[in-house]
């Protein structure tokens, strides 16, 4: 996979935009009117489960969201990419919330409470399986650290402004095929991650870039 940033030499952040200025108590509200996704029957044992954590924390352009960019690895197909923080369900995990609590305590050493809403689920493209998305709402923005090198190689937080700045909009290459994208400063957000990051847009009534 390859990635096409528009503006390549720009800063990693921009002046917010006051439509997209959203602080994490307006967030709270228009997340607590969302209607949640409700758990099917593929969240029994059966094909592969995964789960990821959107957390929304405080910050000057208003409110940020924590990705990882994971460690470059021969043979891993999510090599270098851009996502949230989250994993495969262990046998010892209750359910996939506590999947997504465990995957970002272990990853970026950030301890979660209760979601406070789940996103529509996102199926396998390539294997039968799905990926669940809980959102967390911070009142206070903690650091975020590559806990495990081994698989994540940068935490950051990037302000939600920089994510629907029209601005913003790329392209990756997915097997020679251009497919979209946002770019933060050279990292470019494509795939699953920008197909939940949509998810999370239309929840809280924000404009898709």
């Amino acid at each position: 996979m390859s990635t096409v940033p528009p503006n390549a030499g720009r800063g990693a952040s921009r002046e917010p935009s006051r439509q997209h200025y959203l602080e994490v108590a307006e967030l709270r509200t228009r997340l607590e009117r969302h209607r949640p996704h409700r758990a099917g029957a593929h969240d029994g044992r059966g094909a592969w489960q995964a789960a990821t954590a959107l957390v929304v924390a405080p910050d000057p352009a208003g409110s940020a969201i924590a990705f990882i960019r994971r460690t470059e690895r021969p043979g891993d197909r999510w090599s270098g990419q851009m996502a949230l923080p989250g994993g495969t369900r262990d046998p010892e995990d209750p359910d996939l919330s506590a999947t997504a609590v465990r995957e970002t305590q272990e990853e970026v050493g950030l301890a979660l409470g209760a979601p406070l809403t789940r996103l529509p689920d996102q199926g396998g493209r390539i294997s039968r399986g799905v990926v669940a998305t809980f959102v967390h709402v911070l009142e206070e923005r903690p650091p975020l650290t590559a806990a495990d090198p081994r698989e994540v190689a940068e935490a950051l937080w990037i302000p939600l402004p920089d994510l629907v700045d029209p601005a913003a909009r790329s392209r990756a290459r997915w097997n020679g095929v251009p497919v979209p994208g946002i770019d933060h400063g050279g990292r470019v957000i494509w795939g699953l991650t920008l197909r939940i990051l949509h998810t999370f847009f239309d929840a809280v009534s924000l404009s898709r870039p």
